[in-house]
């Protein structure tokens, strides 16, 4: 009954450290524009939304772009909303996750909680992503499947966007315990995918979003800050292109650390330079695709970094 109170009655969702009316000739208002308005292009008509569009929907897919929407102001209650919705209700399996999965399940959560719906939906995910956690603190991509950075960092965001933290609840200090654990780090003290030995900004930035403000990590963020291109995006190794994906991971994990402005001014001015004309992102970070290519996943998280606010705002 706490964890149904405090989820439910005492969450609200993340501002904007943007100001509240940004002028409408201004690059990122035509940015956020344009990216709103190449998501509502591609929704299904079953009401979710494909990877890349004339795809089937996806689960995933469609609670980012829900958050992307809400978070950028789209209404609750308007039909892209709430068809979005309905397809999420639809796909909620009978123990409370999606897809078995514990990234869509806590991006579905996140979807429902800004479209202000579907408590019982809600718990019963919230119920299904407590009991998926390893005793070692970490999340599989499925249930009690063995530690997983990617996925755990993801899990630990999550909560924190829905607005839980370590005072409150043990379990997602263990996670962030699990995260910062020099044995989930390669020989550099960075966070990469399983057996892989390069540093990964991509994943470390999620790392780092996830366990702050437990621990310090100036040292982390000077780190992840010196891999900036000129262009002023992020690659997701050293020495590579810039990538709007990475980049916008990197601006929500430098908002989450209280960073200065300036350096997400900078990537969110790249973010503006390199939208294609229809409002997409291209990107080969998804794991289903092998070349970058025009994609919603990429253009939602865009659109959910530049709205990222400071925990200081």
């Amino acid at each position: 009954m706490l964890l149904y109170l405090f989820c439910f009655n005492n969450v609200t969702a993340q501002s904007t450290d943007l100001p509240k009316k940004i002028p409408r000739a201004s690059a990122i208002f035509k940015t956020i524009d344009k990216a709103k308005a190449y998501i509502v292009k591609n929704q299904n008509r079953d009401g979710g939304w494909p990877l890349v569009p004339g795809d089937e929907s996806d689960v995933e897919i469609t609670a980012l772009a829900i958050w992307a929407l809400t978070e950028s102001g789209w209404g609750t209650g308007s039909r892209v909303i709430r068809s979005g919705v309905k397809y999420l209700r639809d796909k909620q399996r009978e123990d409370g996750s999606w897809n078995n999965n514990t990234a869509h399940t806590v991006f579905a959560l996140i979807a429902l909680r800004n479209a202000k719906t579907d408590e019982e939906a809600r718990f019963n995910g919230l119920q299904w992503m407590m009991k998926a956690q390893n005793r070692s603190g970490s999340w599989g991509p499925k249930n009690k499947e063995p530690g997983h950075i990617l996925y755990t960092s993801v899990a630990l965001v999550g909560f924190k966007e829905l607005g839980f933290n370590t005072n409150q609840f043990k379990t997602i200090l263990t996670g962030m315990e699990w995260v910062e654990d020099l044995e989930q780090r390669n020989f550099e003290g960075y966070w990469t995918m399983p057996k892989r030995t390069q540093s990964d900004i991509y994943v470390t930035s999620w790392a780092l979003n996830s366990i702050f403000p437990v621990f310090k990590l100036d040292e982390q963020i000077a780190w992840l800050k010196q891999f900036q291109n000129y262009d002023g995006g992020f690659p997701r190794f050293k020495g590579k292109t810039s990538d709007p994906e990475v980049t916008a991971s990197v601006i929500m994990a430098l908002a989450t650390a209280g960073d200065p402005l300036n350096a997400r001014r900078i990537a969110i001015s790249y973010l503006t330079k390199v939208q294609e004309p229809d409002g997409s992102y291209k990107s080969a970070t998804p794991i289903e695709l092998q070349t970058p290519k025009a994609n919603l996943q990429t253009t939602c998280f865009v659109l959910i970094a530049i709205h990222t606010k400071l925990e200081s705002d």
